[in-house]
């Protein structure tokens, strides 16, 4: 772990960042610059049938909110901090900005790299962003979709059969497993 004096500030990193690649995909953790693994296809999948189930919803119902893939998001808990989640949903309209701070629903596709660590760190940060009010992550390596609910204490539900249904009720969706898998190895 760095000292505070090391670690690079939110601005520092977005500076760093712009002059970085475009398909590099870079989160800032405690003050590390941290340069991301190519995701997977089943990844890419998996995060493409969660934004289109959203955008479907947000067409038939004119939902305020707006589905996005993942950009850097502030949490309160970890102020050296910028993760990027793999799809989110923002409560109002986008601003063109590199960072975020008004997720309402954070979507994490867990790869092989994802360690227990790694992950109860993102469900603490995550729960600290005042208008998060679920945050879901979805198995590569099973049928496993977990959403922790501000409004149930942060408690993790698991959903593990592709007939079980992903309930959103902030946002008013519900997003069945079939679609989440739809064309990958698990979901057929």
């Amino acid at each position: 772990k760095l000292t505070p004096e090391q670690q690079l500030t939110i601005e520092e990193f977005l500076a760093f960042t712009e002059t970085r690649p475009q398909e590099e995909r870079w989160e800032l953790i405690e003050g590390v610059a941290v340069l991301n693994p190519s995701p997977v296809e089943f990844h890419q999948v998996i995060a493409a049938n969660i934004c289109y189930v959203l955008m479907a919803h947000k067409r038939a119902t004119d939902a305020p909110w707006l589905p996005m893939l993942g950009v850097g998001t502030r949490v309160p808990a970890s102020p050296r901090s910028l993760p990027q989640p793999d799809v989110f949903v923002k409560a109002g309209a986008a601003t063109n900005r590199p960072d975020t701070d008004d997720a309402l629903v954070i979507f994490e596709i867990l790869s092989p790299s994802n360690k227990r660590a790694d992950q109860a760190w993102r469900r603490k940060v995550y729960a600290s962003i005042p208008n998060c009010q679920h945050y879901v992550t979805v198995s590569l390596k099973a049928l496993d979709v977990t959403v922790h609910i501000r409004a149930d204490g942060w408690v993790g539900h698991h959903c593990t059969d592709l007939t079980d249904t992903l309930k959103l009720p902030a946002i008013g969706v519900s997003m069945p497993l079939a679609e989440i898998y739809r064309w990958t190895r698990l979901g057929g």
